[in-house]
C-alpha cells in the first residue's frame, strides 16, 4: 500500500504532499532529510540514492525535471509497480506544470492541487491488473488444479509490473518472488525468462509466461528440478492459452 506521495523541488522546496493512510509522517521533515540524502550521494559518489528500507516502509525516488517525487509504501509491496506509478506522475507532471516548476514561486502552490486528483487516479489505474473476472476465475481454476499437485506446496501469477492476480498466496512466499522481480528491476533487466533459487533442496521458481505475466510456484523439497520445471512449463502452457 502506498501511505504518501510527496513531491518538492530538488532544492527542497515542497509542491505537493498527499497522505493515503495515518503515518506519522511530517512532510516539512521529510522535505528536508530527502533534498539534503539527495544532495550527500550525489556530492559524495556521484549518484542518486534509489530507494531506502525504514522499517516496516519504503522510501522510493524518481526524478524528473528539477523535482523529486518520492513514495512511502509497505516495503513488501513491489518496486517495479511503485516505480511504474511515479514514472506516470512524472510524465503528467512534465507535460501539465513543467513551465510552472521551472519558474517556480510559492504562490503557484494552489496551482498544482489538481495533482490531488490526478495522483489518485494513476494510483488506482496501475495497481489493479485489469483483467476481466471470467479470465481470472480461468485462472484460478488451472493454479487450484496445479497447486493440488503432491510437488506444489504454493503457487500463484503476477503481473510483470508486481500486482498478484488471485491472492491467495503464502504471504512469505509472495514476498520472495516479489523481491526477485524487484532485484531484476534494479539490475535494469525488466525482461525475464525464469528464475529458479534453491535451498536446501527446495526450489522457488519464477516463469515467465507472456509479456504480462508470472508463474511463480514454490516446490515441496527433495523435488527433482527437471519434474519441477516440467510441471511449472505445463500449467504456464495451459495459461498462455487462456
Amino acid at each position: 500500500m502506498i501511505h504518501n506521495i510527496l513531491i518538492l523541488r530538488e532544492s527542497g522546496e515542497n509542491i505537493f504532499n498527499k497522505n493515503f493512510s495515518k503515518t506519522n509522517w511530517d512532510e516539512t521533515l521529510a522535505s528536508g532529510f530527502i533534498s539534503a540524502t539527495f544532495n550527500f550521494t550525489q556530492n559524495t559518489f556521484g549518484a542518486e540514492i534509489q530507494d531506502i528500507e525504514l522499517g516496516p516502509y519504503r522510501l522510493l525516488f524518481e526524478r524528473g525535471d528539477n523535482i523529486i517525487i518520492v513514495a512511502l509504501f509497505d516495503k513488501y509491496d513491489s518496486i517495479i509497480n511503485i516505480r511504474e506509478i511515479l514514472i506516470k506522475i512524472n510524465d503528467t507532471i512534465k507535460n501539465k506544470f513543467g513551465a510552472k516548476i521551472k519558474d517556480f514561486h510559492n504562490h503557484y502552490l494552489e496551482e498544482f492541487n489538481e495533482l490531488d486528483e490526478i495522483t489518485e487516479k494513476i494510483i488506482s489505474e496501475l495497481s489493479h491488473d485489469h483483467i476481466s473476472k471470467k479470465i481470472k476465475d480461468n485462472y484460478k481454476v488451472i493454479l487450484d488444479n496445479f497447486r493440488s499437485n503432491n510437488e506444489i506446496l504454493d503457487c500463484d501469477l503476477i503481473s510483470v509490473s508486481g500486482v498478484p492476480l488471485i491472492k491467495e498466496w503464502k504471504k512469505d512466499f509472495l514476498d520472495l518472488c516479489l523481491r526477485q522481480m524487484d532485484a531484476f528491476w534494479k539490475s535494469k533487466r525488466y525482461s525475464l525468462d525464469r528464475i529458479i533459487l534453491s535451498y536446501e533442496e527446495r526450489h522457488v521458481i519464477l516463469q515467465k509466461i507472456n509479456d504480462n505475466l508470472v508463474l511463480t510456484a514454490l516446490i515441496r523439497r527433495n523435488t527433482p528440478i527437471g519434474l519441477a520445471e516440467l510441471l511449472i512449463e505445463e500449467t504456464a502452457n495451459k495459461i498462455f492459452k487462456i
